[in-house]
């Protein structure tokens, strides 16, 4: 009888004093760590899961060794952040809260100090659990990582230092009697696209995304996007052999994740599909559901309960999560019914910026955007040329830019710009038959009732949370988008390839 189902049979008493037993004598301690699995996330950064081969990327070549890992391991379809943003989708993958729930609701917000993270929940269940790389959450009572030299974790760094792993070598091969959660946070992709070798795709031959406007600004930056992608990639090869030569593989869950979307129009800092739906690919030790691909609906917060089940504990049920691994033995084809997004673009009040707050819901077929203040002029840092009339010295700033200049001669460059800008109160998506979200249904009187239903569900969700949506303007900077007079921007500098790529 195994020693758990041997627990379970005894008196509640009885039960109690055999586990004094044997954590007095360590026997139960030292039983449990030796079958406990290892752990490593790699987390990407800003990197739509459309660029991935295995999402169905049509660039060829930019993610070999996680298109290998899903072909002999299991991959999520329906994975999605909360927020698409750095720190809230962090703060939701290690706190297994949502973000009003977890106080990190905008970005670089820190998170709320009385908040539980993945490092406290492993480390009471005897692992070590280390970072490398970039970490962006607070504060450090929320999450006491053991940082792990080595790799970069600036995230606008242009000229970022080679990877040295030694310290992660260090880090897995310490105590091997001894479980390890590893988290590798990646920089790439996060704009400037400047790391990477563009020698696998000719620039003119690129595919880009139909949200996108094809302006040479535009071609050039997707272009150099693609190289850093695939510098991910590179790094979730390196790691797999570091695990393998140091013999680890077969006592190692993998799991490896886009965060949120690219930093371009329409993908970051939105709750288009773009934004919001992540790549999941995890690859269990001996093999174990190779090959095996699921359209359940998930959400990031889902992860940290999903390592402590795998880990032998309990994940409390106050967490926004529930484990993935009923969904993973085959026990059922269903994880959730729904998954909600929202989005707060106050990071940049203080600088005058127009408010905006978004909360959306989809059940996989269809989504839901409501837009909670949609008379505002929608501004964050690839639009903030909307605002100042100046272009961002930046790459994703310079395709903003370059799609303006676009509008007075292309209806679907004045599309793309006007779905950004001007928000109506309510957008309804087919994401199976518009997966980019370029159409909305939601004037059609055919789908009323589902608006409806949404709506409701949505405003359930938000009392659970305790979001209010933030809707009260009160100092907030309130820009009408329909008093707002356009600054049109400078043309926009081409872009000298010879700094930034091979």
């Amino acid at each position: 009888m195994k020693f758990r189902s041997l627990l379970t049979s005894l008196k509640p008493a009885t039960r109690l004093l055999a586990i004094i037993g044997l954590l007095s004598s360590g026997s139960l301690l030292a039983k449990d760590i030796k079958q406990k699995p290892n752990f490593v996330i790699l987390l990407a950064d800003d990197v739509s899961s459309d660029s991935i081969g295995c999402y169905g990327s049509p660039n060829p070549h930019t993610t070999p060794h996680i298109d290998n890992l899903a072909q002999n391991g299991i991959k999520f379809s329906n994975m999605f952040v909360s927020e698409a943003m750095c720190g809230p989708a962090r703060a939701e993958l290690y706190t297994g809260l949502m973000p009003q729930r977890n106080g990190t609701f905008r970005n670089h917000k820190a998170s709320n100090p009385d908040v539980k993270s993945v490092v406290h929940y492993l480390s009471d269940l005897g692992y070590r659990v280390g970072l490398a790389g970039k970490k962006h959450i607070s504060p450090e009572k929320v999450y006491p990582f053991e940082t792990i030299p080595g790799i970069c974790g600036k995230a606008a760094e242009a000229k970022p230092k080679p990877d040295d792993w030694r310290g992660v070598q260090s880090f897995i091969k310490r105590d091997p009697k001894q479980p390890f959660c590893l988290v590798i946070g990646s920089i790439h992709a996060h704009s400037p696209w400047t790391v990477g070798d563009t020698k696998y795709w000719k620039e003119e031959d690129v595919v880009l995304p139909p949200n996108l406007v094809d302006t040479p600004q535009t071609r050039s930056a997707y272009w150099r996007y693609l190289a850093e992608v695939r510098e991910f990639d590179r790094q979730v090869g390196d790691t797999l052999k570091i695990l393998k030569d140091n013999k680890k593989l077969d006592n190692t869950i993998i799991i490896v994740l886009d965060e949120n979307g690219t930093g371009m129009v329409g993908g970051k800092w939105t709750v288009f599909d773009w934004g919001v739906r992540s790549a999941c690919v995890i690859k269990f030790p001996d093999k174990w559901q190779a090959k095996f691909e699921t359209d359940a609906i998930a959400q990031y917060c889902d992860i940290v309960p999903t390592l402590i089940d795998a880990a032998g504990g309990t994940p409390p049920s106050s967490l926004d999560g529930k484990s993935l691994l009923p969904l993973i033995k085959g026990e059922t084809k269903t994880h959730r019914k729904q998954a909600f997004f929202l989005f707060n673009n106050r990071v940049h009040q203080s600088k005058g910026d127009p408010h905006f707050s978004i909360r959306a819901v989809t059940n996989g077929k269809y989504k839901l955007i409501w837009n909670l203040t949609p008379d505002n002029l929608y501004v964050v840092n690839v639009t903030s040329t909307d605002l100042t009339g100046r272009v961002r010295p930046t790459d994703h700033g310079r395709i903003y830019a370059s799609m303006i200049d676009r509008m007075k001669m292309d209806e679907h460059a004045e599309a793309m710009v006007n779905r950004i800008r001007s928000r109506p109160q309510y957008q309804l998506y087919d994401l199976q038959n518009d997966p980019y979200e370029l159409k909305s249904l939601a004037e059609n009187p055919e789908y009323s009732a589902m608006i409806s239903k949404f709506k409701k569900d949505i405003k359930k969700w938000m009392k659970d949370q305790g979001d209010d949506g933030h809707v009260d303007p009160e100092g907030m900077n309130v820009i009408k988008y329909n008093e707002y007079q356009f600054p049109y921007p400078r043309k926009t500098k081409a872009i000298n390839k010879n700094k930034t790529k091979k």
